[in-house]
């Protein structure tokens, strides 16, 4: 069965995924913290874990890198991943 996929514009990608937020989070101080080590294994099991770093690097290469591809798709999988890593990154 194939996936179904989600196809975004650089505007829908601006408006509904974090990334500015997830890159500065991830690559900034407040990452390095035990209390954000302790929330991180309560919170995402190891396969989101092993997705996040790909999300990562995209976010970096989003944010200060080239930017936002002109269409980006993904999985409703990979989009909730998104969505909580945001959610994630906000709280700390």
């Amino acid at each position: 069965m194939a996936k179904r996929m989600m196809k975004l514009t650089v505007e829908e990608v601006r408006a509904n995924i974090p990334y500015d937020l997830i890159c500065m989070v991830r690559y900034g101080c407040t990452w390095s913290s035990g209390r954000r080590r302790r929330a991180w294994l309560a919170d995402f099991s190891e396969s989101e874990r092993e997705a996040a770093g790909r999300l990562f690097r995209m976010a970096h290469n989003w944010t200060v890198g080239r930017g936002v591809p002109d269409t980006v798709q993904m999985s409703r999988k990979t989009f909730n991943l998104w969505q909580k890593l945001g959610d994630f990154c906000a709280s700390i």
